[in-house]
This record gives C-alpha cells, structure tokens and sequence, in this order.
C-alpha cells in the first residue's frame, strides 16, 4: 500500500478527505522542526491512539510512536487554523472524560475509553456526511447557468458551511501515523521493499522484458 492509497482507505473510514494529507504529499516547504506541542501532548495523544488501535498479536499505535508522529505533523502540515481546531479536539476530549467519567481520559479503563472513542467515531460519520451532502449541493448549484432574469434576482445567503467533527483529524492521524510506521508498515501491512532486492543473475526465457 502507498500513501496516496493509504489516503484513500483513510478517506474510506473516516467519510472525508485527509486534512493536510496532500500538503504532505505535494512536499510544500514547511518550517520542519518546530514542534508547536510539548511531550505532554504527545504521551496523551499516544493513549488515544492506542486506543484505536491496540496492542494485539501486533504492536499497537504506542509501540510505532503515534503520539509524536502526530504532534510533528500538525505542527508542519496544518494550517494555524487547522492546529488551532486541533488542539480545540483535544480539549474536547478531555473535557468530556472529565464530564462522563469524572476522571481525565488518561486514568479511564479501556472500556470506557473505547466506548468514549466509539460515540465520537459514529458522530464524526454522521457530520462527515452531512459535509459530502453540502458539498454536492454546492457542486451541482455551480453547475447550474441561471438565466437573465434569475442572474438580477436578489440571490439568497449562503447557508453556513457545516464544520468537520472535532475527532476526525485525530482519527485520521492516528491511522497515518501507525501506517507509514516502520511497525505498522512491516509488522501490520505486507511490505515489499521498492525496486526490491537486486538480483544479478536472472534466468531469461525469451519472453518480453519487464517494464520495472
């Protein structure tokens, strides 16, 4: 799997597109190194993800550093808008494992944070969806050539443009970060090392040579 496919699976579960997962492929200059989050973040972070994806017969999310992985990523790849929403989700969880639970999300069990994280997954669909709607409406209005008469009515407001649930970048780096993991990349996925090893002594049958 490459990443350009792992974007599209990760677009797959989470119902919309990846934020920043084509700034990071595109190779935009960033200002690398500056970490905007403390360590603090990133151990609390590494217990989310562990929590979506768990130590098994596997290592889980916290094994392949995710915690770190994530911090660094929104620090090079989002937008100051897109950090600030960021560090909103983060807050929003903790809040509400403080507000369910009475304990911060650190010291739940993990039942209780899978039932936490399950809750915020189905309402991040929900409103994803509600997103794809609104973005067809738009996309099918544009296609519409209004006429002389219509183009000098007044034309309504737009409706406010619905805003992506808080638990979906978090969600998705989760998945990123453990995927393009050496962990996850090879003890997860099946990993086929590219040109792959050199063979210098190949048994040719006439047939066509490969193109790669």
């Amino acid at each position: 799997m490459n990443r350009r496919q792992l974007l599209t699976m990760i677009a797959a579960v989470t119902g919309t597109a990846m934020m920043g997962g084509q700034r990071a492929l595109a190779y935009l200059p960033t200002e690398v190194g500056t970490n905007i989050f403390t360590p603090e973040d990133a151990a609390f972070l590494d217990e989310v993800a562990e929590t979506i994806i768990p130590a098994t017969d596997t290592p889980g999310a916290k094994e392949a550093g995710v915690g770190a992985f994530i911090t660094q990523f929104v620090s090079d790849c989002y937008t100051d808008e897109e950090q600030a929403a960021f560090r909103d989700g983060m807050e929003t969880l903790k809040a509400q494992a403080q507000d369910r639970f009475d304990r911060p999300f650190e010291d739940l069990d993990p039942e209780e944070r899978r039932e936490m994280l399950q809750a915020a997954s189905d309402e991040a669909r929900d409103q994803a969806a509600v997103l794809a709607e609104a973005e067809e409406r738009r996309e099918q209005s544009l296609d519409i050539q209004p006429s002389a008469d219509t183009a000098a009515d007044e034309q309504p407001e737009e409706a406010a443009e619905p805003e992506l649930h808080w638990f979906t970048p978090i969600q998705q780096l989760v998945l990123f970060g453990f995927f393009t993991s050496e962990v996850g990349a090879t003890q997860v996925l099946r990993y086929e090392p590219v040109p792959g090893e050199y063979i210098g002594d190949l048994d040719y049958d006439g047939g066509p040579a490969w193109a790669t």
